[in-house]
């Protein structure tokens, strides 16, 4: 009877040791894609280029934080622009400019406020990774130990089912 309890365990123990390896694959998985995107974030200003080579699993990500940048940078633009150029005016004090000097500088401010405005939402993504990542190695380290305390079981179960099996074989002795 001990044998088939054995074997019924080491039976459920190797299931669970390969559901846990592949918990584990897809982590490394998505924590080595993430590791990828956060490198792309990380250099700065994200091209079509960088999104056709990033995972496939962060493209969505990708996508979203593109838009996300571009809107947080339209906004900043906007809201510190007309103190720019009033700042700019006031420096200049009031000295007249041909047309073409003052689009210039206009267009300077404006482009100079977009970058300022797509560093701050790469920093804040930037951050958002950094605790995703946390989770996900934090989780990566919890599946190792359960992984390495599987394993061990199940070698134990493995020993003790074949001594079982062991003592189950009939025993012949030669009688003289």
């Amino acid at each position: 009877m001990g044998f088939l309890m054995f074997t019924a365990r080491v039976h459920d123990l190797a299931r669970q040791k390969s559901d846990t390896q592949y918990k584990l694959l897809k982590i490394s998985r998505k924590l080595r894609d993430l590791q990828q995107y956060a490198a792309m974030v990380g250099n700065g200003n994200i091209s079509i280029g960088d999104l056709l080579s990033s995972p496939g699993s962060m493209m969505g990500r990708s996508m979203a934080y593109i838009g996300y940048a571009h809107n947080t940078a339209m906004q900043y633009m906007q809201m510190n622009a007309p103190m720019m150029q009033m700042m700019y005016q006031q420096q200049m004090g009031g000295a007249m400019q041909n047309p073409q000097q003052m689009q210039q500088m206009q267009n300077y401010i404006m482009r100079t406020l977009y970058i300022q405005g797509r560093e701050q939402a790469a920093q804040e993504e930037q951050k958002n990774l950094k605790v995703e990542e946390g989770k996900l190695a934090q989780e990566q380290e919890t599946l190792k130990t359960l992984l390495d305390e599987i394993t061990q079981e199940l070698q134990e179960a493995k020993k003790a089912r074949d001594e079982d099996v062991k003592m189950m074989a009939p025993k012949y002795t030669a009688n003289a």
